[in-house]
């Protein structure tokens, strides 16, 4: 969504359960009705709540204090949830001078879970970390899949995995493989590779606790053993080898001339 300078900006990003909002710009009392009708529509398409970033916002009045409050109402009256995730200094000084801190839920996310789908493929993007207190999160990512055949996981952004959410992780590719649906996890970063391996190494190929996971690698792994054959395969038959006219031991080259 495009604005002019100094308006107020909202970009939404819709996972699983919960919505993410993206809040920039002025909120005043001339922005402060727009927010509301755009929070509460968001709110009201989610399954379990709202998550409102506002590290962007550099101005917010009182009108924008009761845009929170009331959204946040109406999600506890709804049996959901809005957090905030991240506060600018306007924001969070409006909040302590208000009393309101303990009012609202602040709490800056461990884990999000992007969310984009193309027909019957998922594809889900963690960002953060995932750990003991995260691995709800991943879960309810992928509780909610009906009518999907493959979901690809993009591990680009998540920057730490400690065993907890590992097992999480297994738990969920396993839970996904009995209902038939195909699980690829892909871009695995350093720390998360090598924690992978590390628990590899306790165990036999065959038994591997992460073989779901590396569906993707195992393949390209394959991929690259039959080709490398093939290569071996065709320098040691040498050209001309084979059947065809092609020429062979005794028998002359011919010229062919393509028209």
């Amino acid at each position: 969504m495009t604005c002019q300078p100094e308006r107020v900006a909202v970009v939404f990003e819709s996972g699983p359960q919960r919505v993410l909002a993206q809040v920039s710009g002025e909120i005043d009392m001339d922005e402060a009705a727009g927010l509301r009708e755009e929070l509460t529509a968001a709110l009201n398409a989610s399954g379990t709540g709202l998550d409102i970033d506002l590290a962007g916002v550099t101005f917010c009045d009182s009108s924008g204090l009761h845009v929170l409050l009331e959204v946040d109402q109406r999600a506890r009256a709804d049996g959901k949830t809005v957090v905030l995730t991240a506060l600018s200094r306007p924001v969070a000084r409006l909040l302590h001078v208000c009393g309101v801190e303990g009012v609202l839920t602040v709490r800056a996310p461990v884990l999000w879970v992007k969310h984009r789908r193309y027909g019957p493929t998922v594809h889900l993007t963690p960002v953060g970390r995932l750990d003991e207190s995260t691995g709800l999160a991943l879960e309810e990512a992928t509780a909610a899949l009906e009518g999907v055949d493959v979901v690809a996981c993009d591990m680009q952004e998540l920057a730490l995995l400690d065993v907890t959410g590992l097992h999480a992780l297994i738990g969920v590719a396993r839970r996904l493989d009995a209902r038939g649906i195909a699980f690829f996890v892909y871009n695995w970063q350093p720390q998360p590779r090598g924690l992978l391996d590390l628990v590899d190494q306790q165990n036999p190929r065959a038994e591997r606790p992460t073989r779901l996971l590396r569906r993707l690698q195992d393949f390209a792994a394959a991929a690259r053993t039959a080709g490398a054959a093939k290569a071996a395969d065709a320098s040691r038959t040498g050209p001309g080898s084979g059947p065809g006219p092609g020429p062979g031991p005794g028998r002359p080259g011919r010229l062919l001339r393509h028209i």
